[in-house]
């Protein structure tokens, strides 16, 4: 594409953008896996640091408190637990942090007696959940039920559930929660509430493990149930997409059988919006993934189930195209596609590279859904066009030297990159092209 400034023409010579099957190093999205702490004790750090997983960005940090049902939490537990978030934070990873009274299947016997313990812990564990507010992606649960997963309680009435959801909120600041089935995300909130207007979020522990996820749906149509009530599958597959659109939702995928196709999976995975699933639990589901071969036509044919599954989690951007437009003013124009399964939840920032010049742009790629092209515009300012020898390369006519021009995208609160799927440098940033100035 040859354009004509004030005697020089430009060249926009476009670089190949094709999408690579590369396992992406994202913040808030990807495999993880549990990492279990009784919090009386003090952690092992230096074996710990050993069991970390380099590719994933995220763990689920279990904080079980089960040993204080019946007193307060001592300091030593709550400098303990300063100490884990610290260590996953200085190893650069982001925490789901669940903290339970029970790790065995037996939630009614070993959490309190009495709502006012429980209410008592989650102040006591505010203070210092809230001051790891930058390294926490999300809290799953309200400390409550077997394995913390809001079952096998005696609190799960609809108004102690409020009362805990209330403590809990206070305790954390704005740290999002999510809460195990979206039953009880609809009893914790007005009827007909707009997912989005707070930070409550789901999370599902229990997926393909059978038709309604062990328990997760129900098999009554919304109207039939009405607000507080179980939908059926189809329906809470739809009202889980809405929510995961705002507070990132994930779990773990467990079972052997085989109600749906791998394909069907994959589109149930896109249309809740799952950006986070455990990399090893449950081995049956996750081995029958490794073992069997994405069939569908494209790049991902004959990668495996469980690697395109993977590389999906969360968001996952492509630049498809960028071309340069304009007769005065110049233009470049990009194409940009979402082919993950979920959004990206937080402000991130898109910037060009012009050579040695930076143009911060106004759009943003937060909110991306699922399969939806994005088109970016960005103006050249007149004085990168016009930068001379950056582009001429020499005084005499001819063709001069080509510059450079590149995409980054960076999370706007830390400036942490974040990864395309395009062929990236280290510093995450994607070549578009290459401008070159002809004098004449």
């Amino acid at each position: 594409m040859n354009f004509i400034k004030r005697g020089k023409r430009l060249r926009f010579e476009p670089a190949t953008l094709t999408e690579s099957t590369a396992y992406l190093q994202n913040p808030s999205c990807g495999w993880y896996r549990i990492y279990p702490f009784a919090l009386e004790e003090k952690p092992d750090f230096e074996e710990l640091y050993w069991c970390l997983c380099a590719q994933e960005t995220i763990v689920l940090a279990l904080i079980d408190i089960g040993v204080f049902r019946d007193c307060r939490l001592s300091e030593e537990a709550l400098c303990n637990l300063a100490d884990i978030l610290d260590f996953f934070a200085n190893n650069h990873k982001e925490i789901i942090l669940r903290i339970t009274y029970d790790r065995e299947g037996c939630g009614m016997q070993r959490e309190p007696e009495f709502l006012d313990t429980v209410m008592g812990h989650m102040r006591q564990l505010g203070a210092v959940v809230r001051a790891h507010c930058e390294e926490i992606l999300l809290v799953q649960g309200l400390l409550v039920g077997s394995w913390g997963e809001m079952h096998d309680s005696k609190f799960l009435s609809d108004e102690k559930l409020k009362q805990l959801l209330r403590v809990w909120q206070e305790a954390v600041g704005n740290i999002a929660i999510a809460v195990r089935t979206p039953q009880q995300w609809r009893i914790l909130h007005p009827q007909n509430t707009t997912p989005g207007t707070d930070r409550i979020g789901l999370f599902n522990d229990g997926m393909f493990g059978s038709p309604d996820h062990l328990g997760t749906y129900g098999w009554q149509k919304k109207a039939e149930s009405g607000w507080r009530g179980q939908w059926c599958r189809e329906e809470e597959i739809e009202f889980t997409g809405r929510i995961a659109a705002f507070v990132p939702y994930g779990g773990e995928a467990v079972g052997d059988s085989l109600e749906l196709s791998f394909k069907e999976m994959a589109e149930e995975l896109q249309r809740t919006h799952v950006s986070y699933l455990n990399s090893k639990h449950d081995f049956r589901r996750l081995q029958q993934w490794k073992e069997t071969q994405w069939q569908e036509a494209g790049i991902w044919e004959q990668t495996s189930v469980f690697d395109y599954i993977g590389c999906h989690l969360g968001y996952r951007f492509v630049v498809r195209e960028a071309r340069l437009e304009g007769k005065k003013d110049f233009c470049l124009k990009m194409d940009i596609e979402n082919t993950g399964f979920s959004t990206l939840t937080e402000e991130a920032e898109l910037s060009l590279r012009l050579g040695k010049s930076l143009i911060v742009l106004p759009d943003s790629l937060c909110g991306m859904l699922p399969r939806e092209t994005r088109e970016i515009t960005a103006m050249l300012p007149e004085k990168v066009i016009d930068s001379g020898r950056q582009l001429s390369g020499a005084r005499q006519k001819g063709e001069g030297s080509a510059c450079p021009l590149s995409l980054t995208l960076r999370r706007k609160r830390d400036k942490r990159p974040l990864f395309f799927a395009n062929a990236c440098s280290e510093d995450g940033s994607v070549l578009l092209g290459q401008l070159r100035g002809i004098s004449f």
